[in-house]
């Protein structure tokens, strides 16, 4: 059995909207190989439905299911506000119309998937050097933060660099002068 085409999808998001009376039908259907183990999610705001074709690949009889618990959340978020429970009773009640049972997780076996994502390469992190332009204080810091300048209580004056984080990239934003560091900023 293959996976449904997305204007296949937006046409059943259309069908639950008439359903459950969504007056704001707008929606954008779409097949994210991205994700890892979650079958699906929505975006309330925007109206958009992201579905993992890895996942639903596994057990394509639960595409309808995935995508009805998407498409509640996106017509609970438009027929009842955004201050309701994600999984509240708004939600439940869609679901239940649509037939299907409120379930919040899928039990489609994803550990081989779960396991090639923790597989693939990291991404790249960095150590930032901070360096007042006011009074050339300087902070080497593994999460960039901005505000008043520890040494002489400027605000915002700081020339920032970057380098991969480590032992070499620590040693080279060490290495660099006040002069230098001005000098990249032109």
């Amino acid at each position: 059995m293959s996976l449904p085409t997305v204007a296949e999808l937006t046409e059943r998001c259309a069908a639950l909207f008439a359903q459950w009376r969504v007056l704001d039908t707008r929606i954008e259907v779409a097949w994210n190989d991205r994700l890892t183990t979650t079958a699906g999610r929505a975006f309330q705001k925007r109206g958009r439905i992201e579905l993992n074709p890895k996942v639903l690949a596994r057990a394509p009889d639960q595409v309808s299911m995935v995508l009805a618990h998407e498409a509640a959340h996106i017509a609970a978020f438009r027929l009842f506000g955004a201050n309701i429970p994600a999984h509240g009773r708004h939600w439940r009640s869609l679901m239940r119309l649509a037939g299907h049972e409120p379930a919040v997780t899928h039990d489609i076996p994803v550990d081989d998937l779960r396991a090639a994502a923790r597989a693939r390469p990291r991404r790249a992190t960095f150590v930032y050097l901070r360096v007042c332009d006011a009074c050339g204080d300087r902070q080497l810091m593994a999460a960039l933060r901005y505000g008043r300048c520890g040494g002489c209580d400027a605000r915002d004056s700081f020339l920032v660099m970057k380098a991969r984080a480590g032992a070499a990239g620590r040693a080279a934003l060490e290495r660099l002068t006040l002069a230098q560091v001005r000098a990249a900023f032109g």
